[in-house]
């Protein structure tokens, strides 16, 4: 008796089936379990091609998509109470997350345009602050690191080194009311030495100090500087050792 035996191009019907309903271009709207909706192009029930993404949370993404990740340029809106969207990022994404060159407009009213990588402000860019101030210069990670400038409202600024979000290491501090450049090293924040003199356009400031700055006045400075808690908290030698000089001129 004849034993049937399975061709070897034979095909499970349910596999067959599978392929079959597989998503392959343009698809004017599908829905996910949660009511999720994607419009657009689709690769072997992947997104991937020109598509638009509404989450039922109301965020909504316009753009390029790669094997089901937003990858190219897009952008991410989010939905008002009004029925109207607002703008959070447009530029490039790798693997669904902001990389590469893109703006972001934050809902307090900041906005940066720059470099961005896994989601995070990294490497050169500008920040444009809601309050008036303005930052550029490098990031790492959403902290400014690296050389920077930062202006404040009052057009006083500061130019040189960042580390965590914080002036850190050789800068210049320009204020602009009184004419004077104070030029030293930072740590945390917290100027540790530094110089001041007059800069070239004093004349035309609000608040110009005296020309020449007068001598001191005060009687013992340096014994009163070397008793200083706040001075004699400061460990010079942590300060990085590119940062030597500086402190040698300023002694």
């Amino acid at each position: 008796m004849p034993f049937y035996h399975k061709p070897k191009t034979f095909t499970p019907l349910l596999i067959a089936a599978e392929k079959k309903s597989a998503k392959n271009g343009v698809h004017h709207a599908v829905f996910t379990s949660r009511f999720d909706k994607y419009v657009g192009d689709w690769n072997n029930d992947l997104k991937q091609g020109k598509g638009l993404f509404l989450t039922v949370t109301g965020k909504l993404y316009e753009g390029d998509w790669l094997n089901g990740f937003r990858h190219g340029f897009g952008s991410l809106s989010n939905k008002q109470a009004n029925g109207t969207f607002r703008l959070e990022y447009r530029g490039d994404w790798v693997r669904g997350k902001p990389e590469g060159i893109g703006w972001w407009y934050y809902q307090n009213g900041d906005v940066y345009f720059g470099f961005w990588k896994k989601g995070y402000r990294h490497g050169y860019g500008k920040m444009f602050y809601a309050n008036g101030t303005f930052y550029v210069g490098y990031w790492q990670k959403n902290k400014k690191e690296g050389l920077g400038m930062f202006v404040q409202v009052n057009g006083n600024r500061y130019e040189g080194h960042w580390s965590g979000d914080l002036k850190h290491g050789l800068g210049r501090f320009y204020h602009m009311h009184t004419g004077q450049v104070q030029e030293g090293c930072w740590v945390q924040d917290t100027c540790v030495r530094s110089k001041i003199s007059d800069i070239i356009i004093r004349q035309f400031c609000d608040l110009p100090t005296e020309y020449p700055i007068p001598q001191e006045t005060l009687q013992d400075s340096q014994s009163i500087l070397e008793k200083s808690e706040f001075w004699l908290n400061q460990k010079i030698g942590d300060i990085d050792k590119k940062l030597l000089y500086c402190i040698d001129q300023m002694v």
